[in-house]
């Protein structure tokens, strides 16, 4: 009995350590993080490395937001037998994404399941055209405005006091946002809780309304392995999602985009 406790403490060990842990900032951290940013169409993979456990993409430039377009990715793991423990991805040809990459040199960029990203639908319709025509105003106003951002840090917030459906973010009446983003600047106490608000940039609908709701509903979360243990203030950047109007499940409002 003793020894079949000892081998199952070991192999939860094993499978805890071997397991992926992937640590995701919030899109606008990710976007001024990275070197390249685009929609990518995957046209082949071929050329595996059993060794190494990689293998090559050629890709397409749909979108370019950032950077340099490129040719070819290294991809984490094997073509069709991929190991998502171990950060590996499956991609396939024809298959589309959101990348934004960073942390390479002469142009040559590897993608794993850690990687920032967004898988599209294989053809791009009306919907999504307009969601990427309103990131690609987001992206435009971070590059513009990077100096407000000097030493401050985009994270995470949550609504505290919702368990399901919508939060009261997205519950405020009379709502006609006049873009599709807002970004504030947050200083918070020792409970994660925001003690003081300032709209860098509002809807420019309800603003008021909307820090009120920020300042006494949500928890910031404190980005992870980062220098943040002792910061005090960050940025949230909020989403408007119009697609969302119409289900009382889903938040028009939100962190993710």
């Amino acid at each position: 009995m003793k020894k079949l406790l000892l081998l199952f403490f070991v192999l939860s060990s094993v499978i805890k350590v071997s397991a992926c842990k992937c640590v995701r900032d919030p899109l606008p951290q990710e976007y001024l993080n990275a070197n390249v940013v685009g929609v990518i169409k995957i046209i082949k993979v071929y050329d595996e490395n059993i060794e190494q456990r990689t293998y090559k993409a050629d890709v397409e430039f749909e979108k370019l937001y950032k950077g340099t377009e490129f040719k070819t990715l290294t991809v984490r793991g094997l073509i069709g037998n991929s190991h998502s423990a171990a950060c590996e991805i499956d991609i396939e040809p024809n298959e589309r994404y959101l990348i934004l990459l960073s942390g390479a040199g002469s142009n040559s960029y590897t993608i794993s399941s850690c990687t920032p990203k967004s898988k599209l639908s294989a053809r791009s319709s009306k919907d999504e055209n307009s969601e990427l025509e309103n990131l690609k105003k987001t992206f435009s106003y971070l590059d513009k405005n990077r100096y407000k951002f000097t030493g401050l840090t985009f994270t995470f917030c949550e609504d505290g006091t919702s368990d399901i459906g919508q939060t009261d973010l997205s519950k405020i009446k009379d709502f006609q946002p006049k873009q599709s983003f807002a970004i504030y600047r947050v200083k918070i106490n020792e409970s994660s809780k925001i003690d003081e608000i300032v709209t860098i940039t509002g809807f420019g609908s309800q603003d008021k309304i909307i820090e009120d709701v920020i300042k006494r509903k949500m928890i910031v979360d404190r980005p992870m392995f980062s220098n943040s243990s002792d910061k005090k203030e960050f940025l949230i950047l909020l989403f408007y999602h119009k697609k969302n109007s119409k289900d009382q499940y889903k938040n028009i409002i939100s962190n993710y985009w």
